[in-house]
């Protein structure tokens, strides 16, 4: 039975990457809507999150959405800002619902002209059948993993229904349509941490409670328009399906398909149409057994801090001068790719994470990171081994934790002069990470949260600058002993590069080995103007960063 199931879902696999491929040749595809006499009478609650300017391109404009007859409930959660998760913002707006039909819809899905009376079709045929019916979709998987459902997407377009079919079971929806009754009881679960997987979180639930769940022939349109409303023909119209080879997207999804293998481990392992969910595996059980020679290095790393947007591929080149090994695969910043996922990962469940098991994973995950960058590594550069990211700044307690011996250096760089130049992804909306740190450094700052869309780059680099230093300063300077912790400056590196190199040196006790730092200062590339910003918003970041100036010596 078990080769039957894989065969069925390699075919699936297989079909899905065909159809992708003919997507790619012919441009994409989009569903027709069969053409119904009967004109609506079921009221509709619908309940989409507002995220970006895409909301008002897709769903607002679907024609079900203006029609009267329906409700549409808007929550607003631009860039995340607003809500932990996107849990608790459908939820909100559940509770808001006048309705009992609920229809919970992603705000770049347009349901097209006709696709109101296509449902009632569907829920006629569907109730003759199954009157308690749980949750419904339009795209999914069946019991067995194959695609099953009516829909298309800059991906796939996809239609597994016969003539005059109207619904077929599945064991897991997409969670860019979802539809189930408000006398049902059902909800999101306000402890998943994002937005993957929730739509097999809610299937999931409703059968364990009984019901059983469909895809329906109503087709809907994922992915229809981007924010100007231009249609997205191909995956390299959409932001969105970009911003996916990200990391910091990659450790975000990490969260969620933890939360749903933890949470239904006992049915693992199953699929969703993206995500294979396997057996949940605690990251302390990968951390048994190890080598000896991994052993003698893995709690002592030299761990660089460095405010991003600072400068900080200097501080690497320095420690690489001492013969520090930063990875096996260092970007051109001077960061470790080995570690990033794990940091990325930790930032998201020590800030966002509501789920207590979830939070303590972190220390785990650092150090078999660091187990598995070692296992890769050169004996020889083991004895000398570190790493540099500049969100290590927001997990200092957790690092301290994982690696117990580790030794600390940490670069600053006058922090009025970094927000002026350039911002960094810890400030920015456009990345996971970033809607995770704003709102903590916001709302550390006692400032609503709203204010983040208003401000400029240079305000909210400014107030993410001093939250995330501040914690830097204070757990280093009174946790760490000057065996454990060193500060560097970054106009000393450039005006001194070989003294630095030399301090650091005894401070490590090690032999320098290079000169790369005094070979790649440019002091006509770090005396360069930054961006020109109007005088009310420079004097507002000198307001905000005087106290870090002052402790930092700067004034």
């Amino acid at each position: 039975m078990l080769t039957i199931t894989c065969y069925r879902m390699k075919l699936s696999s297989f079909i899905l990457h065909f159809r992708q491929l003919l997507q790619k040749i012919f441009g994409r595809k989009f569903p027709v809507v069969p053409s119904h006499n009967n004109t609506p009478q079921r009221p509709i609650s619908i309940i989409s999150v507002r995220f970006s300017d895409e909301f008002e391109q897709n769903i607002a404009c679907s024609p079900c959405a203006v029609n009267p007859l329906n409700q549409l409930i808007t929550v607003d959660n631009t860039a995340n800002v607003f809500y932990y998760s996107l849990s608790e913002a459908i939820n909100e707006g559940l509770a808001k619902a006048k309705h009992d039909l609920l229809v919970v819809v992603h705000e770049d899905v347009y349901l097209p002209e006709g696709w109101h009376a296509c449902l009632e079709t569907a829920l006629a045929a569907l109730e003759a059948y199954d009157t308690e019916w749980g949750v419904l979709g339009t795209a999914g998987v069946s019991a067995e993993g194959v695609l099953r459902g009516h829909y298309s997407d800059p991906n796939n377009y996809c239609n597994t229904f016969k003539k005059n079919e109207w619904f077929t079971p599945i064991s897991s929806i997409d969670e860019h349509l979802m539809i189930f009754r408000k006398s049902s009881g059902y909800s999101m679960d306000n402890l998943h941490p994002g937005i993957h997987g929730i739509g097999t979180d809610l299937v999931l639930s409703a059968q364990q409670k009984g019901a059983r769940c469909y895809v329906i022939n109503a087709p809907s349109i994922h992915k229809y328009k981007d924010a100007q409303g231009k249609i997205i023909n191909s995956i390299d119209d959409s932001p969105k399906i970009i911003d996916r080879v990200n990391y910091a997207y990659i450790a975000d999804k990490q969260c969620c398909d933890d939360y749903i293998r933890y949470k239904w481990d006992a049915l693992t392992p199953f699929s969703s149409i993206v995500t294979q969910y396997e057996k949940w595996r605690h990251p302390a059980d990968d951390l048994k057994g190890l080598p000896l020679e991994i052993l003698a290095c893995l709690d002592n790393p030299i761990i660089l801090l460095g405010k991003g947007g600072g400068g900080s591929r200097m501080l690497s080149f320095l420690v690489e001068d001492c013969g520090v090994c930063l990875g096996n695969t260092v970007n051109v910043s001077g960061d470790c790719m080995d570690m990033v996922i794990a940091v990325y990962q930790g930032v998201i469940e020590k800030y966002k994470c509501k789920a207590a098991w979830q939070k303590e994973l972190l220390v785990s995950q650092l150090r078999l990171a660091a187990v598995r960058m070692l296992k890769s590594m050169d004996s020889a550069k083991r004895a000398l081994w570190g790493f540099k990211l500049p969100e290590n700044l927001l997990l200092l307690p957790e690092l301290n934790q994982a690696f117990p011996c580790a030794r600390y250096i940490q670069m600053f760089r006058n922090p009025v002069k970094t927000c002026l130049r350039r911002t960094h992804m810890t400030a920015r909306l456009d990345n996971q990470i970033g809607r995770v740190t704003l709102p903590l450094a916001y709302r550390e700052a006692g400032l609503p949260v709203s204010q983040i869309l208003a401000d400029s780059s240079a305000l909210r680099m400014a107030y993410t600058t001093l939250h995330q230093l501040k914690c830097a300063l204070s757990f280093c300077r009174n946790q760490l002993d000057s065996s454990r912790y060193y500060e560097v400056y970054f106009e000393d590196l450039l005006t001194k590069p070989d003294e630095s190199v030399r301090n650091v040196c005894n401070w490590l006790s090690v032999k320098q080995v290079s000169h790369t730092l005094a070979s790649e200062v440019d002091l006509k590339r770090s005396s360069r103007p930054g961006i020109m910003y109007q005088e009310d918003i420079e004097k507002k970041v000198k307001e905000i960063l005087r106290p870090l100036m002052t402790t930092l010596n700067y004034e």
